[in-house]
């Protein structure tokens, strides 16, 4: 895949975020560890995998920090081999656990308040005028009943290509295009689309300098990354930029629904939006050229923004 950037022009933030944590460990367990971060949002039958995870990791390091305050009270850290063993082990886990939290603190808060989180939600009459699926579901027959030949997709910050291929997209007659800024990510995307058997061109690239011609795409698409640039008024102002006359933009990102509880602001702030320059829809940083913007809050902690190139 051609790598279209350079990188002495791409913000300090972007490239942080890209080396700490897409390039790192954690970015290529990425289409686990997304789903996990979002488990107190998910209904709980499409979690149940990630809550057994949550539960059975919970509870070993509460009995790891029970045995270690069990032993030391008692002090019989060393007074058989079994209590050796498990006192090591213990220990092991927790420096371990530790070490992750100090890096990734957000992980720290998922454990803390994934709960009672999900608890507070269980009791939330939220409802959204339009489902995720249904305003998708216009959106593409829309797009299928105008379109007079091929159209051209981009999907920029694609990452794992998940959200290009899960959301409807591959029913229009297109060319694809991903781009990204974590080569580590595209590795994952070009797996999964060739065990797919759907062609896409993925580049390696900056979203606040696109390597396209200007209106050049029909559709311009951006799932979970913007409330995250460095440079969030050029990264929209690049989407319109290679946006054709009429064509459609859509992105999707973190914002919390006006009724929130206390509990669903702390889990929003310390492991939602943790990494995010922005918290909400940046609709004041538009470019002038787009019209028919629509923001919908699409879920508790999810708006999702349309608009349609002047």
């Amino acid at each position: 895949m051609p790598t279209l950037l350079n990188e002495a022009q791409v913000s300090n933030r972007d490239l942080t975020l890209r080396n700490k944590f897409y390039d790192s460990a954690l970015g290529k367990f990425y289409q686990k560890l997304m789903p996990f971060l979002t488990l107190p949002a998910r209904p709980i039958a499409m979690a149940r995998k990630d809550w057994l995870f949550y539960l059975i990791s919970l509870s070993i390091l509460l009995s790891s920090m029970g045995l270690l305050i069990s032993f030391t009270i008692s002090a019989n850290f060393f007074a058989s081999q079994p209590h050796t063993f498990l006192t090591l082990l213990s220990l092991s886990i927790l420096l371990v656990a530790i070490g992750i939290f100090i890096k990734h603190p957000y992980l720290f808060y998922l454990y803390l308040l994934a709960i009672p989180t999900k608890i507070s939600l269980l009791k939330s009459k939220f409802k959204p005028q339009n489902s995720f699926k249904q305003t998708h579901e216009h959106l593409i027959a829309q797009l299928q009943m105008q379109a007079t030949s091929q159209l051209k997709v981009l999907d920029i910050s694609t990452g794992t290509g998940n959200s290009l291929f899960r959301h409807g997209w591959m029913n229009l007659s297109a060319e694809y295009t991903g781009l990204d800024l974590s080569a580590t990510m595209l590795e994952q995307c070009q797996k999964f689309f060739t065990g797919q058997n759907i062609p896409v061109d993925l580049v390696i690239g900056d979203a606040t300098t696109l390597p396209f011609c200007d209106a050049y795409f029909d559709v311009v698409l951006n799932y979970g990354a913007i409330n995250g640039y460095g440079d969030i008024k050029t990264a929209l102002a690049e989407m319109s930029r290679v946006t054709k006359q009429g064509g459609l933009i859509l992105f999707l990102d973190e914002q919390l629904y006006p009724s929130a509880s206390f509990m669903e602001k702390l889990y929003f702030q310390k492991v939602l939006s943790s990494h995010n320059t922005m918290h909400h829809c940046p609709t004041a940083l538009l470019p002038t050229n787009v019209t028919l913007v629509q923001v919908r809050q699409i879920y508790e902690f999810y708006y999702l923004c349309t608009c349609v190139k002047k």
